[in-house]
């Protein structure tokens, strides 16, 4: 119970200072169940919305650069050590489940065969629609739009498309391919 109580008290206060210091940026909910060691983080003219009644496990990790918009409906819940970084738009439906170790990255670091890695980067929206299950160390990379009533298996890379209602299973494969 004692636990309980500082845990709201924390939040209240942590919310306070996070609508102080963001200002209209920053719109979570003053009563959340979002655990002391979860980083959340704005950075330039980043935005971040919460809906009513989400968790965030610990050691979760959220943040939105530049002008990222990362915005998360009511509901939803996030395991351990989930990451998300949004410098476009990360919309995430309500009433979805998370499991640990999920990343969600909206960008990437452009690459090209003669320069390599380049600290620049290129950006597409990510959608994960309502009532999704999002499993264990699920990777979901820039561009992807998931369906409402979607699951997602452990350890899947989605990068691309998946329609409403659909169960999504990966096997483990290599593909090689020349860089263009």
């Amino acid at each position: 119970m004692i636990r309980l109580v500082f845990l709201i008290v924390y939040n209240i206060i942590r919310s306070a200072w996070n609508k102080i210091f963001y200002g209209k940026r920053y719109d979570v909910a003053w009563l959340q169940r979002i655990s002391p060691s979860c980083a959340l983080k704005l950075y330039g003219k980043g935005r971040l919305k919460i809906g009513q009644n989400t968790e965030l496990a610990a050691d979760c990790n959220f943040e939105a650069l530049g002008n990222g918009s990362l915005e998360i409906g009511d509901k939803t819940y996030f395991n351990r050590f989930c990451m998300i970084s949004a410098q476009e738009s990360v919309k995430i439906g309500k009433e979805c489940i998370f499991g640990p170790g999920v990343k969600i990255f909206d960008n990437n670091h452009k690459y090209s065969k003669e320069g390599g890695a380049s600290t620049d980067i290129s950006t597409s929206p990510i959608v994960i629609g309502n009532h999704c299950w999002i499993a264990s160390d699920v990777i979901i990379l820039k561009g992807s739009k998931i369906g409402n009533n979607c699951v997602v298996g452990a350890g899947c890379i989605i990068h691309g498309e998946i329609p409403d209602g659909m169960l999504v299973k990966c096997q483990q494969t290599l593909d090689v391919s020349p860089i263009k």
